[in-house]
């Protein structure tokens, strides 16, 4: 049986598909059943190629940024004031608890992290107080 070398015809044009969209954190599976030696370098080529923009297509791809997930302390009177002004920051609440005091879970971008630190001298309304919980991507 002879076997033929065609390195270069499956990984490579498929990280060239990736990598032209500019696209991160992503992972192709394509399963090849026939070719080879009858489709040549340039059918499986070809082939690859095709598979892994059509994949990409069907995809819904995500926008993500580096941030945080912080919990917001605050008496239950604020809570209206601090979600308009999440909002008006296009801010994400991933969760309310309703506690002693209400407790806000939001995600922040890297760089918006800073409104906390004196969130209570720039606004409306007061916070008890905040903690990073974790670090994270989010969707922006």
């Amino acid at each position: 049986m002879m076997m033929e070398n065609h390195g270069g015809t499956a990984g490579a044009p498929m990280l060239k598909v990736v990598l032209g969209l500019n696209l991160s954190n992503v992972l192709v599976v394509v399963t090849r059943y026939f070719g080879g030696v009858l489709l040549g370098t340039g059918g499986l080529v070809k082939a690859y190629t095709e598979a892994t923009q059509k994949a990409i297509e069907q995809t819904v791809l995500k926008t993500q940024t580096r941030g945080y997930e912080v919990s917001v302390l605050a008496e239950y009177g604020e809570l209206e004031k601090i979600k308009y002004y999440l909002n008006k920051k296009n801010l994400n609440i991933s969760k309310i608890n309703y506690l002693d005091n209400i407790e806000i879970i939001v995600e922040i971008p890297e760089e918006e992290l800073e409104i906390f630190t004196n969130i209570n001298n720039n606004t409306s309304f007061k916070i008890i107080k905040y903690n990073i919980l974790k670090e994270k991507f989010i969707d922006i």
